[in-house]
């Protein structure tokens, strides 16, 4: 969907229809919308439908000229009551508007900035929630899709214009901004839905490598032989089960002017598919498994919106990518794997395999002398248990760090809760035989999953571990983010980047 901004008088505005926001109050039309309606759509009043509308959040209504026009309809959604209405509901509303707009066939959609007037909200702001839930909202991935006549949504509409009588500030950084991050979260949650024959570790290399040139990072990615010459034998356990060849991915982002920064560095879990190896998953819902490579795929998009968006701030990823699978090579429970941090692990649950091939990534990250360290997991059960779907566990090192990326998630929509590493949890994963185990007991499960990375993480590092197991997939269309991959943590590590300058996590 193309974006833009047209600067022109209300009379000369042109689109197939316009959107306007709704309040639930005795009023519903807002000062902006009012004063438009009465000067350039009188019609609007004397219709039927304008008298249904409610403002209740969602509903959405569609009011057409009684005679030819240049706008010729009008889509009002609603935001609910004033004093409830949040950026989500604002993003849940730009969703459903958006949605209709498609089912309408509309093609050219416009938004006039007048009609955020006297809605609690930053006008500039409001534009960019907007437009990025629109965008999403629309998101679908049917390549795959080849017989016709199947049930193939039409790519509509095909262009947004904000329409603004008066200057909008920044509008060019918003529209670059949107589109840098629509496109980053498109990348994460096209790579998350497509199949594991398809997005194989080779597949994930490539896509970095296509981003890196385009985004002008450095690329690099060695073999499963590189991985066992730099001591990751914890990558490497986990890899050799595997006929795909397995790859260990590296973009750095250093534009000029930024290369003597401790950089940020980014860690995506990367594990294409999990049968759980010889601990093997039961069958059902096996397939979901494609889907363990959230985190790399989170943090590619990341990388790809940052580097669209020219931040000036020095950034690595690290991308350990492969699959988890019962070959007759496959490490086994008891095996005892010496990690490039030089410990050793006991291996209880092969089913484990993202923390030990995030270990040695954590562990490898320390050559950089990072300014912090952030990983991204679809680690545990156990986390989706403690805090369900739509929102993700943190834990790390630094408080503070902790807070900030919360409020940046809460900020573009991305929900964390912070969950405890307390020195006595370290107890569940000692070992007669080894350094520690990789799994504990059933206590604490998404906890000892961090307490494991942590070992790997020197103290005067801030780090972050983000569990994003419930959060990588909607089970329900959630508006802005459709039934599927979510795309979850794209947003968050983009505002992280963004604004880490101006972050005290002392």
């Amino acid at each position: 969907m193309e974006l833009r901004t047209v600067q022109a008088p209300a009379f000369q505005w042109e689109a197939d229809i316009l959107v306007f926001f709704c309040l639930e109050d005795p009023d519903p039309f807002t000062p902006g919308f009012r004063r438009w309606m009465e000067q350039h759509a009188p019609w609007v009043k004397q219709t039927k439908a304008a008298e249904d509308i409610q403002g209740k959040h969602k509903e959405i209504s569609v009011l057409y000229s009684p005679t030819p026009a240049q706008v010729p309809r009008i889509l009002t959604a609603g935001l609910g009551k004033v004093s409830e209405c949040t950026p989500e509901k604002l993003r849940q509303a730009a969703a459903a508007a958006a949605r209709r707009c498609r089912d309408l066939k509309v093609s050219h959609v416009g938004l006039p900035t007048l009609g955020f007037e006297g809605l609690p909200f930053d006008a500039a702001a409001a534009v960019r929630e907007t437009l990025l839930a629109a965008a999403l909202g629309l998101y679908k991935n049917e390549r795959l899709k080849t017989r016709n006549g199947n049930e193939k949504s039409p790519d509509l509409p095909s262009r947004l214009t904000v329409l603004t009588e008066d200057p909008l500030p920044e509008s060019a950084q918003i529209l670059e901004e949107v589109e840098a991050v629509v496109q980053g979260i498109t990348t994460a949650r096209d790579l998350t839905t497509e199949p594991s024959n398809l997005v194989t570790p080779t597949r994930i290399a490539q896509r970095a490598a296509e981003i890196a040139k385009a985004c002008g990072m450095h690329f690099d990615a060695f073999d499963l032989d590189k991985a066992r010459e730099l001591g990751m034998g914890a990558f490497a356990a986990v890899a050799q089960g595997s006929r795909e060849p397995a790859r260990f991915v590296i973009l750095e982002y250093a534009p000029s002017g930024t290369e003597a920064q401790a950089p940020i560095v980014l860690v995506g879990k990367g594990i294409t598919f999990d049968t759980g190896g010889i601990s093997i998953k039961p069958s059902a819902k096996m397939e979901d498994m494609k889907r363990d490579m959230a985190g790399a795929a989170a943090v590619l998009g990341a990388m790809e919106a940052i580097g669209r968006l020219g931040l000036r701030r020095r950034v690595v990823a690290l991308l350990p990518c492969t699959e988890n699978m019962p070959d007759g090579k496959a490490y086994k429970p008891g095996d005892v794997i010496k990690t490039h941090a030089g410990l050793t692990v006991e291996v209880i649950s092969t089913d484990a395999e993202g923390r030990m091939i995030l270990c040695d990534a954590l562990s490898y990250a320390k050559k950089y002398q990072p300014a912090c360290i952030v990983d991204l997991a679809t680690l545990t059960g156990a986390c989706v248990v403690a805090l369900g779907d739509r929102v993700a566990g943190i834990m790390g090192n630094r408080e503070a760090m902790l807070h900030k990326i919360k409020e940046a998630g809460e900020t573009v929509g991305e929900l964390f809760w912070p969950l405890p590493l307390h020195d006595f949890y370290f107890e569940e994963i000692k070992s007669d035989v080894a350094d520690f185990k990789n799994v504990g007991n059933r206590n604490a499960g998404a906890i000892i999953g961090g307490m494991f990375l942590k070992q790997f993480v020197d103290d005067q590092t801030p780090w972050t571990h983000m569990d994003i197991a419930g959060t990588a997939l909607a089970e329900k269309d959630l508006g802005w983010i459709p039934k599927g991959a979510s795309g979850f943590g794209v947003r968050t590590l983009v505002e992280l980047v963004k604004n880490w300058d101006g972050w005290d996590i002392s």
